[in-house]
């Protein structure tokens, strides 16, 4: 609002069609109160109310004809009359044939109990069970697009329901896999009270102005109810709409048209392009950046898994690819596998295709083409597994554990993955995920008391140092803890250190920064990291051991 109330405001110019947008509402009853911009103006308020109908062609000429009467916001119920039972989706026509001519999306159940059953409005179930959606909350998803939210429903005070949407590429492959398209019929009002009477054109008149299938209408009036007395003037402006919302002519989703447009990928060295059709019969490998990971893992069903260290699954939703990582970090795969993937998926992993360099990843091959699986194992296989024998190790030798339970672990755990490198530092964030598994949780005053440190200040690092040297001596229990120190540091590159530091953090930490890609920067990151701690294991196991032979 302005500082003062524009007519514009109640000619309702603005009210959107509601052809061209990305989500249509199925059913809105919804009253919103503006702040005034003036005293000399109060008890402003808009209203929108807006109820569909999806329609056969045979039945359109029909509900061509309904107005707001016909089809507004009203609670729905099922009707019994002459004896013939319609149920409480269905939308008659009550002349003399009292035929069904429309289907209702949004079913609006009424309240009850004296106000402890509120109003409840119900997605209808062919609807989600067509497009294959899962309710959480208010919200309804797609897990076959990576949990795509299709549909939302908005409430307002004390939880009453008032709009209910729905994506239009959604609604668009549903009716047009029924042959129906989507009757609009909407109201929309705004009203405000003033002390004296508006300076409007048509404040001396009442203007009722019918142009296509719109009907408006403006007045002002003497106030009869107003909030305050000194409000002697009421003005409102009214819009009466009825639309049709056609959809498109394929349904990809539901009859499974073919998708327009398809996507596609750069074939082999050449870069050639194909359709995933066209991948199905060529014996080559298609190549992706490796920003592939990351985009696809942003999708709620979105996974990563190892089968070596240069191997492994990779999905945005349900359908797993396998993969390998070559020389130069690019993510490769059987050409042909592309074609498992659903429309969606494809242009997402499209939207990363490169041209084949550097070859196919070498355990991909001999997996794929010599029936030869690798023996090696990824880093972010083995994270788990040594953190927890490093932490039993101790207990076994001091009687308490030496890492910190947390809650946030298994969701730290998940993000370590090489991938995370090509992003923005994303070698410095990587290192921060492995500080939080480790570093953060170490337990100071187990460490000082395994340690026998007195009063001495040290962190937990240099703690942990200070046990290893008690049985490996100061120079080699450096040597072993300088990775945790190099990771240490870049944890705290971006804030605090300077490039030569940052250098000798990727030095300490046994990654070539100097010629290595990023994912495998990452890789080795994690390798030094899954080494170290296995180090640190072994010499506080070997420790115990010897506890034990010299007990006995």
């Amino acid at each position: 609002m302005t500082t003062s109330l524009s007519p514009k405001f109640f000619e309702l110019s603005d009210v959107r069609a509601v052809e061209g947008r990305s989500w249509i509402a199925l059913r809105h009853d919804e009253e919103i109160r503006h702040e005034s911009p003036s005293d000399s103006v109060g008890g402003i308020r808009a209203y929108t109310g807006i109820a569909t109908l999806a329609v056969l062609a045979s039945d359109r000429a029909t509900v061509d004809a309904f107005t707001w009467d016909d089809v507004d916001p009203s609670a729905h119920r099922p009707s019994l009359d002459g004896g013939h039972y319609r149920p409480v989706d269905a939308h008659c026509d009550w002349s003399e044939e009292r035929k069904v001519v429309g289907t209702r999306l949004v079913l609006a159940q009424a309240g009850s109990g004296g106000g402890f059953a509120p109003e409840t409005w119900h997605l209808h179930q062919d609807l989600v069970f067509t497009l294959r959606l899962v309710r959480e909350g208010d919200a309804w998803f797609r897990p076959e697009e990576g949990w795509i939210e299709a549909a939302r429903l908005k409430r307002g005070e004390e939880g009453r329901p008032v709009l209910l949407e729905i994506r239009a590429e959604m609604l668009s492959d549903y009716l047009a896999a029924r042959g129906m398209a989507l009757f609009v019929s909407g109201y929309h009002e705004r009203a405000a009270y003033f002390e004296a009477k508006p300076p409007y054109e048509w404040a001396d008149e009442h203007r009722q102005v019918e142009a296509g299938r719109d009907s408006r209408e403006a007045y002002v009036t003497e106030a009869e109810f107003p909030p305050e007395p000194r409000y002697r003037f009421r003005a409102l402006g009214a819009l009466w709409r009825t639309e049709w919302w056609q959809p498109g002519t394929r349904s990809t989703r539901v009859r499974g048209d073919s998708e327009p447009g398809e996507a596609t990928f750069a074939a082999g060295p050449s870069g050639e392009r194909k359709t995933a059709e066209q991948c199905v019969g060529a014996m080559t490998y298609l190549a992706f950046q490796p920003s592939l990971v990351p985009a696809l893992l942003r999708y709620r069903g979105g996974s990563l898994g190892w089968y070596s260290r240069e191997t492994g699954g990779l999905a945005g939703a349900d359908t797993g690819m396998h993969f390998g990582v070559n020389t130069l970090g690019l993510v490769t795969i059987f050409a042909k596998d592309i074609a498992k993937l659903d429309g969606w998926e494809q242009r997402v992993w499209a939207a990363h295709s490169t041209p084949l360099d550097g070859g196919v990843a070498g355990e991909l091959w001999d997996t794929q083409m010599n029936c030869r699986p690798a023996d090696t194992v990824a880093p972010e296989t083995r994270l788990e597994s040594a953190l927890n024998g490093l932490n039993e190790a101790f207990q076994t030798r001091f009687g308490v554990p030496l890492l910190r339970e947390h809650g946030s672990v298994a969701g730290i755990l998940k993000r370590t993955h090489r991938f995370r490198a090509v992003e923005h530092d994303g070698l410095l964030a990587l290192a921060k995920e492995l500080n939080r598994l480790l570093m953060e949780r170490l337990d100071l005053d187990a460490l000082r008391g395994a340690a026998s440190i007195g009063k001495e200040k040290l962190g937990t690092l240099k703690a942990l140092e200070r046990l290893l040297e008690r049985t490996l001596g100061q120079v080699d229990a450096r040597t072993m803890m300088a990775p945790l120190f190099g990771i240490n540091d870049l944890r705290n590159a971006d804030a605090h250190l300077g490039s030569s530091q940052l250098e000798s953090g990727l030095d300490r930490a046994r990654v070539d920064h100097r010629h290595a890609n990023p994912v495998e920067q990452g890789c080795q990151l994690l390798e030094a990291f899954v080494a170290t701690v296995g180090d640190i294991t072994i010499v506080i196991s070997r420790d115990a051991e010897q506890r034990q032979a010299g007990a006995a």
